[in-house]
Formats: structure tokens, C-alpha cells, sequence
């Protein structure tokens, strides 16, 4: 199909750049994808430079193991007397218990279950989550409650490398989709009180001189307490003045504004200087805005700005650069590891999304194959149905992440 050809070319390239790395089995896999995806010619071409050279490198394999079993043979029957010792058991170690039961002790303290202080770095929650990860994997681990232990551990990794759900988790637990917009009420309430001060004035608009000693005399809603003090400009200076609450404070307002219009109004000039606060305010926020560099340091498709193809170190995920504008990231390794960290997240997000997907499509045709309560199941549409590639959810599995949690 036309919608895959950049995907199929995308894994090529990096099928290419595995064969660099001299991993031929890794270039065959990504050749063949691409060609599943969409076929073109120079993926069959490059196929078959594949093929060849991972069937070189088993030659040279198959050789190599054929000296070694001649030369053990060779040595004398005492080493091919020692016994079997595989076994259909899985087994453990009293170790291995004890970590399980240490980890599952720890609850919902997840600084304890990754035996890191609260004030850990991002580097050091990666690197334990990694270490344990390891440990108690349900392949490496068989004592009881392994499985439960790593899915502990993996949700601690979830909620601490998360910026926003690590400050809830701080702060005491909480979900972050379940914190309500409570910290704008004050905010509201605050323009609310202007709104119903401009009603008090008799329907009329607010004069600038009124909406200055609002924003920096404090007249607005009654949040300021029964008074305040303003200075109101008059001419070349100022006279200072004492706001009442309530219906006093109207009143002084309706006065001043009668006094105004007796006086044929308040000169342009002093207009402009009571609102200049208000222009600074809002030509600071215009230019720090015009001056920020938001642009981003790769992208996960090429495009023709972003040209270069590159792999993270961690789990070689394969990400794209402006050549000319990433030479200063890649010169700072700091800099460097913070963008691969960030594409590794971007990259895994992703594979959440597509898994998702794959298993709501999946469960779509279990339903569609079953029938309405095991009445009219098509068993050879549900079969299907089971055995459907889940791509993402697999792919997934490589950063430690268990898609069925």
C-alpha cells in the first residue's frame, strides 16, 4: 500500500545501518519488513546482500563450532561423562526469594521499591529501573511473585520518570487526571469583582483612570479589605486617595467621574501614561515569546530538514537531525543523552498508542468471530483473530514495558 512506502523505507535505512554495524541478522529483518510493508527495488536488491551475508557469517560459525567439538573430543572421555544437568523444573534461589519479598514490601513507596532517595536524578531512576528490571524479569527470576515484583517495578519507573505524577506521588499519591481546575478560582473570582465594579458605575464604561487604580490601586471585587489607597493623576501631578468599600467606594467614583466631565475631560497624554504599565506588561510577554527557539532537535520521520539518520544508544531507536543544527548537541554528551532519552519516550509513546490500538482492533474481531453468547462462532475467524500480528505490543516488550499490565 502507497500509506506504508515511508515506513518501508524508513526501516531500509536502518537495515542498512545495521549492516554497517556488521548486524547482518538485524539488516535481513528490517529488509524483509520493509518489503512486507511496501516493496521496492533496491530493498530486493539489498535482500539479497543481506541473505548472503548472513549466510557467510553461519559458514564461518558452523566451522568454528565443528574445531571446537573436534578438539573436546580429542581431549579424553572425562568431559563428555559429566552429566545432564538440565531440568524441566524452574528453580530459584533463597536469594532470589528474599529480594521478591523485599521488593513487594515496599508498597506504594516507589522510591523504596527502586532503592533510590527522593532526591534521585532522571539518570539514577533509569539506571536502577534497569538493574531491577533485569533482576526480576519472570526469565530470569522463578521465585514466587517474581511476575508481581517486576510489575512493581515497572510501575515506580512509570510514575517517577514522569515529571507531573513524581510531584503527586511527593506530595502524598493521587492521580493526575484526577486533579480538578480549583487553582484558577481565585483567578476568576478576581474578574469577576471588576465585572460587577463596572456595573456599579451605572452601566458606564470604566475610564482608564479607574481601570489603573483597579490593576495597581487595588480596586477590584473587595479582595483588598474594606479600603485602600490609589493615586489618581491629575495634570503634572497626583493627588492620593482612600477608597471605600461597597457603596461608598461607588459613590466616590461616580464623583470623580462627574468632576472629570466638569473639566472637559482628562488630557490624551495623561490617558497614555496611566495605561503605560499595562503596554510594558504586554510588549515584554510579545518579545520573550519572539525570542524563544522552539524548534525541535529531531523529528522520528525524515523530512527534507531533518535528513540524517541516527540510533540511541540505549535501544537503538532511530531518529532524524537537521545535520547542520545537531553538530552543537552532539559535541555536549550531556546534551546528547538528554535527546535520546527524550526520543526513547517520544518513541515509546508511540508503540502505546499503535499497542492499544492493536489489541481494541483484536478484541473487535474476537467479538465479531463469537457470536451472541457462543451462538453462530465462526472458529476460523476467532483462530485468526488470536493468532493477529500485535507488532507494537512486541516491540514494546524490548524497554521493559509489559503491554498486558
Amino acid at each position: 500500500m502507497e500509506i506504508n512506502k515511508d515506513e518501508a523505507i524508513r526501516c531500509l535505512n536502518i537495515a542498512k545501518n545495521h549492516f554497517g554495524n556488521g548486524n547482518y541478522a538485524a539488516a535481513l529483518r528490517f529488509t524483509k519488513k520493509s518489503i512486507s510493508l511496501y516493496p521496492t527495488d533496491p530493498a530486493k536488491d539489498f535482500l539479497e546482500k543481506a541473505e548472503k551475508a548472513v549466510a557467510n557469517e553461519g559458514d564461518q560459525k558452523s566451522s568454528t563450532n565443528n574445531s571446537n567439538n573436534s578438539s573436546s573430543s580429542s581431549s579424553g572421555p572425562s568431559t563428555s561423562s559429566k552429566p545432564s544437568t538440565t531440568s524441566s523444573e524452574k528453580k530459584y534461589t533463597a536469594d532470589q526469594v528474599s529480594a521478591v519479598k523485599k521488593i513487594l514490601a515496599c508498597g506504594t513507596d516507589y522510591y523504596e521499591v527502586l532503592s533510590l532517595e527522593k532526591k534521585c536524578t532522571e539518570v539514577q531512576i533509569k539506571k536502577s529501573y534497569r538493574k531491577l528490571a533485569l533482576q526480576f524479569h519472570p526469565d530470569k527470576n522463578n521465585a514466587p511473585g517474581a511476575d508481581e515484583a517486576f510489575k512493581l517495578i515497572s510501575k515506580a519507573f512509570t510514575v517517577l520518570s514522569d515529571p507531573q505524577k513524581r510531584a503527586i506521588h511527593d506530595a502524598g499519591g493521587g492521580d493526575p487526571e484526577q486533579r480538578g481546575s480549583g487553582g484558577m478560582g481565585g483567578g476568576a473570582g478576581g474578574f469577576r469583582g471588576f465585572h460587577h465594579a463596572g456595573q456599579g458605575f451605572g452601566g458606564d464604561e470604566i475610564s482608564p483612570e479607574d481601570l489603573f487604580n483597579m490593576f495597581f490601586g487595588g480596586g477590584g471585587g473587595g479582595a483588598f479589605g474594606p479600603g485602600f489607597s490609589s493615586a489618581t493623576f491629575v495634570g503634572p501631578g497626583f493627588a492620593p486617595h482612600y477608597y471605600r468599600s461597597g457603596a461608598g467606594r461607588r459613590a466616590q467614583f461616580q464623583q470623580q467621574r462627574a468632576a472629570r466631565q466638569q473639566n472637559g475631560g482628562t488630557p490624551g497624554w495623561t490617558v497614555l501614561l496611566q495605561i503605560l504599565p499595562l503596554l510594558i506588561l504586554f510588549g515584554y510577554s510579545l518579545l520573550s515569546g519572539l525570542f524563544t527557539d522552539n524548534t525541535p532537535a529531531f523529528s522520528l520521520r525524515p523530512t527534507n530538514v531533518y535528513s540524517q539518520v541516527r540510533m540511541t544508544q540505549s535501544h537503538q531507536v532511530p531518529y532524524y537531525v537537521n545535520p547542520s543544527a545537531f553538530r552543537s548537541t552532539e559535541q555536549s554528551r550531556q546534551n546528547l543523552n538528554r535527546v535520546e532519552q527524550q526520543v526513547e519516550v517520544d518513541w515509546v509513546r508511540g508503540l502505546q498508542h499503535s499497542c492499544n490500538n492493536e489489541r481494541r482492533e483484536r478484541a473487535t474481531r474476537l467479538n465479531s468471530a463469537a457470536g451472541v453468547f457462543g451462538i453462530g462462532r465462526n472458529e476460523e475467524q476467532y483462530q485468526k483473530a488470536l493468532k493477529m500480528p500485535m507488532k507494537s505490543c512486541e516491540e514494546i516488550k524490548r524497554f521493559g514495558y509489559n503491554p498486558d499490565y
